[in-house]
């Protein structure tokens, strides 16, 4: 509205230049009509100044457009650093959570570990304790098989007298038979040679023995050896020891040292016993029952080979082929080994 105004007063300001103004000179003369000259057209108009053209109030539209465009930009920058800002604290918060965590895991890892500690200690000094005690009563055993051994000792003078006392009878009665034919002197001689020579008739009275020689015979008679002697005392001696209660058996019961039991075992049960049992009559029983499943131990690796199939090679020095091992250090199975020369050398074949 504000244009079409604008544009008829422009129109009617236009038509009154172009229509001239008759003017009447002063004087009452009328002279001819001046020629009147047309001035210039001139310029139109400036608009009003509370009107605005259609350019501006499009250019001043796209200005606010674009400022607030500008500002949703702005805002939604600001509400994406705000998302970052909190995502960022939450992650530090996880981390800081986390972080937490480990350090109660590692401290709890920390009292198991010190606790396990004290009761191994606790373990070791309670295994230290019954060693000691087992020492003592191994002491005083000894102590009191010593003082036995010196009552023992201090008994024997008392039989002195006796053995005396029935040479005596006796060399009186050899004596009395020595006057007729010399008998009790050939009866002295064979038991002084039985006693490796000793003259037992010298410094006697009437042929009589002297109390050193007996004394001599009655020690070596108290001393003498008995069948029992021969035998090794079997003491045995707990590799692991371990405090157990009173009721669990404190020695290995006497079947595991027969043989036919461990005929009946089993290959991972003979294989248990002979790593884990080393240095005993079981170990020994066990290898011997492998070596009849045709088991064949190898010095050099520590293990047990037993040939899969007939092998490929075979020479004075070694076989090759295909065989079956026991890998005793990281599955505990048996495996094959293809292609493997076994070399006589390392053969363990002492076993009988």
């Amino acid at each position: 509205a504000q244009h079409q105004e604008l544009q008829r007063q422009q129109q009617e300001g236009h038509q009154e230049e172009l229509t001239p103004s008759k003017r009447v000179p002063s004087g009452g003369s009328v002279g001819p009509t001046p020629t009147t000259i047309p001035a210039a057209r001139p310029a139109p108009a400036a608009p009003p100044a509370g009107g605005a053209s259609m350019a501006a109030i499009l250019k001043r539209e796209t200005e606010q457009q674009e400022k607030e465009r500008q500002k949703a930009r702005q805002a939604e920058q600001l509400r994406q650093q705000q998302v970052a800002q909190q995502q960022q604290l939450q992650r530090q918060q996880q981390e800081a959570q986390l972080r937490q965590q480990q350090e109660a895991l590692r401290q709890q890892q920390q009292q198991r570990q010190e606790a396990a500690a004290k009761q191994k200690a606790m373990q070791q000094q309670e295994v230290l304790r019954q060693q000691q005690a087992q020492q003592e009563a191994l002491k005083r055993q000894q102590a009191a098989q010593q003082q036995q051994a010196l009552q023992q000792q201090a008994q024997t003078p008392e039989k002195k007298p006796q053995l005396q006392s029935q040479s005596s009878q006796g060399s009186t009665g050899t004596g009395g038979a020595g006057a007729g034919g010399g008998g009790g002197v050939a009866g002295l001689d064979l038991l002084t040679s039985g006693l490796g020579g000793l003259n037992l008739a010298a410094g006697g009275e009437n042929g009589a023995p002297d109390g050193s020689y007996l004394s001599a015979l009655n020690e070596s008679f108290a001393t003498m050896p008995s069948s029992a002697d021969s035998e090794r005392a079997r003491s045995y001696t707990p590799q692991n020891p371990y405090p157990t209660p009173a009721s669990y058996p404190s020695q290995p019961s006497p079947i595991f040292e027969n043989p036919a039991v461990f005929e009946k075992l089993g290959t991972d049960c003979l294989f248990f016993i002979f790593y884990y049992a080393q240095g005993t009559y079981q170990q020994y029983l066990a290898a011997r029952e492998l070596k009849k499943q045709s088991w064949r131990f190898h010095k050099k690796y520590m293990t047990w080979f037993q040939r899969h199939e007939e092998p490929k090679v075979t020479t004075d020095e070694y076989e090759q082929g295909t065989y079956v091992y026991f890998d005793y250090e990281t599955g505990w199975c048996t495996r094959i080994k293809q292609d493997f020369r076994f070399e006589y050398s390392f053969l363990e074949d002492s076993l009988q």
